[in-house]
């Protein structure tokens, strides 16, 4: 339903069963009637403050459980994932199906308000009124949970294979989509990359190919990816489907009403909740196995030995990803005017790639280690279930149809992407060559300093520019000349830079990092664990399985506490050690551009053992991108500064609840008085 439609609905139905209680009163004994509606009307208001509580309980259940343990039962979940999907899947239908039945109860209970609305009509009028806006407002809550399956709009600048254009391809598309029994309309779409990925649109699917995939796979290959995207939304995976859909709805509800509707939710927030993440587990332990389910659907319908060409192909494609950003190369925002071959080159690069490294590609094939959170199968693991021993890249003997309908979409993709990078190419260009180019100059002809609150920058700009090695070698300068607070964003930098180039003696730097400064926890701890299980490092990977829970648990208990200021904190004054507090403000003070209004400075306590000193930048007029300079070169300096301390950073409209003149010495700077 429309908003509009929902509202009308909602409050109809309030004003017609208004109109039986004004019937009913002229022929039911009122007293008892009126009292028992009366209890019945405060029904609603009691499940929604029982919803909130119990969906506040689990929820503050769920973070009180300790990283370690929450891992342990998804880990087990995925384990039994054969034995116990079924289950999983019986207690989502489960939750739904209770959720249906309690939405009938609280339609049941609209009706009663309504009726004790009209009934009170004679009595009080305006009691009338309450009871049609109230009873209006809960019909509007259950209304709100009719989903109608809207059609995705698609976005007419994406790039479609029409059947009439691509005959070939999209005879390819719909063999395999009818092998695999899904007989609904097909949009073909091409993204960027190199998967394929299908979804299931109300009365159609939509299957979307990655270029770089389609202008590297025969046909052969190709017709295999296929029947694998078709597997997943063929029949046997409807109930699956089904349950998505309803996670994807509930988990946006909010967005559908207004800021006051959207509190009525709550009424079933409770059921909500639990769902979304018996979901997510349902979704983490099974998702391995239907990845597996669709590998054997390509050995029954397809070619095994394609397929494991192709999945090759695939894996090799997230090698090669795995290894940019590490060797020399040009930016593609080098030339002063847009080149039309974007796809073309890439693509290039890819096969080239491929001629050179697929040998030690290769070698890593039985290493891979299947990472705990996995949603598809290792390689190795596919290959087995394909019953391919040992896999080649086969010869590519596709159909000059074929090969001629591949390059007319790689050129029409080519053409679409010309048109939407010329309407900011020179913009594009200025942020990501020349104004980085630019810097760089500045810097080597001012020496090449290393300043610990801007090498960061520098590093960013050099990898930006294709100048990875320069970027490196950075790195190792601000290693051995910065203070070691300062220098952990160089330890970061070159520990990916060694684990890019499978050097496990980047494992050190990264922890070391991470250990440092939290900022770099989440996406260090990623790195080592792909590194980890992709190059099959067992005793490393141990390690990291023991040390990830650890550090992700303080993170969760301390340093993510850091990142926001409430009102509810326990917030005081803070007394930094002698001269820091000048340092900081005479920094802040350097880039400010005449718009730092007031900077407060208050402790954050958050645990008895851990606190953070928290600015706080009070802007008044200027740009948002001058403002956004201004708070990144702060957070660098804070972030580099020389003594082991924690800082957080935030501007003040983002924090305005807290009454900073409550605290006592928390205003440390004020443009209006400069000598505080």
């Amino acid at each position: 339903m429309k908003k509009i439609g929902r509202y009308i609905i909602s409050y109809g139905s309030a004003v017609i069963f208004s109109l039986v209680g004004l019937i009913l009163q002229m022929f039911i004994p009122q007293n008892v009637f009126i009292a028992v509606l009366a209890i019945i009307s405060v029904i609603p208001i009691v499940l929604l403050v029982c919803n909130m509580v119990l969906a506040k309980k689990y929820v503050s259940k769920i973070n009180k459980t300790k990283l370690a343990d929450m891992h342990g039962y998804m880990l087990r979940h995925r384990k039994e994932a054969q034995e116990t999907s079924h289950l999983l899947l019986k207690k989502l239908q489960r939750i739904r199906h209770i959720t249906s039945m309690y939405s009938v109860i609280i339609w049941l209970l609209a009706v009663c308000i309504a009726v004790l609305g009209g009934i009170l009509y004679h009595f009080q009028t305006w009691l009338f009124y309450l009871g049609l806006i109230y009873s209006g407002t809960v019909f509007y809550a259950v209304y709100s949970r009719y989903r109608k399956e809207e059609k995705i709009v698609l976005d007419e600048d994406d790039f479609y294979l029409s059947r009439e254009e691509y005959p070939y391809i999209t005879s390819l598309v719909h063999r395999a989509a009818n092998t695999l029994g899904c007989n609904s309309s097909i949009t073909v779409m091409l993204t960027d990359g190199c998967n394929a990925t299908i979804i299931k649109d109300k009365d159609r699917y939509i299957l979307q190919i990655g270029i770089i995939l389609l202008g590297v796979m025969s046909e052969d290959e190709l017709y295999c990816i296929f029947l694998h995207e078709f597997s997943h939304v063929s029949d046997k995976n409807a109930k699956n489907i089904k349950e998505a859909r309803y996670n994807a709805w509930i988990s946006n509800q909010g967005q559908y009403h207004t800021r006051i509707m959207s509190f009525l939710t709550n009424l079933y927030v409770y059921f909500d909740v639990r769902y979304i993440f018996d979901h997510m587990t349902f979704q983490y332990a099974t998702a391995v196995v239907e990845e597996v389910q669709a590998d054997r659907d390509i050995a029954k319908y397809g070619d095994a030995k394609m397929a494991a060409s192709a999945f090759l192909k695939l894996n090799y494609s997230n090698n090669c990803y795995w290894e940019s950003g590490v060797k020399d190369e040009d930016s593609i925002y080098q030339s002063e005017t847009l080149k039309a071959d974007y796809f073309t080159v890439n693509i290039q690069k890819f096969k080239k790639a491929i001629e050179t490294r697929h040998d030690y590609w290769d070698s890593l094939v039985d290493k891979e280690i299947l990472a705990n959170n996995a949603t598809h199968p290792t390689l190795k693991m596919r290959l087995e279930t394909l019953g391919i021993k040992d896999a080649k890249l086969i010869d590519d003997d596709s159909s000059q149809e074929y090969r001629e309908e591949v390059q007319k979409a790689i050129d029409y993709a080519e053409s679409k992407v010309y048109e939407n990078r010329r309407k900011t190419y020179e913009q594009d260009r200025k942020e990501c060559y020349t104004e980085p180019l630019k810097r760089v100059s500045e810097w080597e002809i001012n020496g090449c300093p290393i300043v610990s609150e801007s090498y960061a920058d520098i590093i960013s700009d050099l990898k930006q520019l294709g100048r990875h090695e320069e970027a490196e070698a950075l790195c190792d300068r601000a290693i051995n000349e910065l203070n070691e607070n300062s220098s952990m964003h160089a330890y970061f930098i070159k520990g990916c830079a060694l684990l890019y180039r499978y050097d496990d003696s980047g494992l050190d730097y990264i922890y070391h990092a991470i250990e440092k400064n939290q900022n770099y926890l989440e996406e260090g701890l990623q790195i080592i664990g792909t590194f980890c299980c992709m190059t099959g490092r067992e005793k490393e990977l141990l390690e990291y399985r023991e040390r990830a829970p650890q550090l992700a648990q303080k993170n969760k208990d301390e340093n993510s506490k850091a990142d926001y200021l409430s009102k509810n904190d326990n917030l005081t004054k803070e007394n930094l050690p002698d001269g820091m507090l000048e340092d900081i403000l005479t920094f802040i003070k350097s880039v400010d551009k005449d718009i730092i209004q007031n900077i407060y400075l208050v402790r954050k306590n958050i645990s008895d053992t851990f606190f953070t000193s928290a600015f706080v930048i009070h802007f008044y007029g200027g740009t948002d991108a001058q403002r956004d300079e201004i708070m990144h070169k702060i957070f660098r300096y804070l972030d580099s500064y020389p003594t082991e301390w924690q800082f957080s950073l935030f501007d003040y409209f983002e924090c305005m609840e807290i009454k900073f003149d409550r605290i006592d010495g928390s205003l440390v700077y004020s443009k209006s008085n400069k000598n505080i």
